[in-house]
């Protein structure tokens, strides 16, 4: 755009009355948005700020998320299990909070969990090969509660998540 051309447009703002309007949306949008730093997507993972959150191979296909602050070269979190709490803790850091204690309890326990499930499956396999029935019975019922605490787990970071990003 041109000089001339963003003069024009500065001018017909002001004829129009348009700058206080276009100020007027642009705070409350800004007051919407729960944090001051906008992510952005870079070839490793995600920048927020000054801190990135970097995926990394766990086991299999399932990934865990490494925090890092950029400016400092530190990690600051090593193994967060979920995106959703990698996300909040990065913005909380990016913003000079401390994360939330709550959602890295929760995404604590749904780690415990994920641990439990392939225990769990572990050993119900084990019972199967040696056709033991009451063992085999015993670790199902095993995998299907950490299954369903994981899901507890999972469904309450979330539940922080969407209220947290919630307009």
């Amino acid at each position: 755009m041109t000089l001339t051309n963003k003069n024009e447009l500065v001018r017909q703002i002001e004829a129009y009355g348009l700058k206080e309007k276009l100020a007027n949306v642009a705070k409350r949008n800004e007051q919407r948005r729960p944090f001051r730093h906008l992510p952005k997507q870079f070839y490793k993972g995600i920048l927020i700020g000054n801190i990135a959150i970097v995926p990394k191979r766990a086991n299999g296909t399932r990934f865990v998320y490494v925090i890092a602050d950029m400016v400092k070269a530190t990690i600051l979190y090593d193994s967060i299990n979920l995106k959703q709490t990698a996300i909040i803790v990065a913005h909380n850091i990016a913003d000079g909070n401390e994360p939330p204690t709550e959602i890295l309890e929760h995404d604590i326990h749904f780690a415990s969990q994920l641990f439990n499930i392939t225990n769990a499956k572990r050993m119900w396999k084990i019972a199967r090969r040696e056709d033991n029935e009451e063992d085999e019975e015993v670790f199902l019922q095993k995998l299907q509660h950490a299954h369903d605490l994981a899901d507890e787990y999972k469904a309450k970071i979330q539940q922080i998540f969407s209220s947290t990003f919630s307009t």
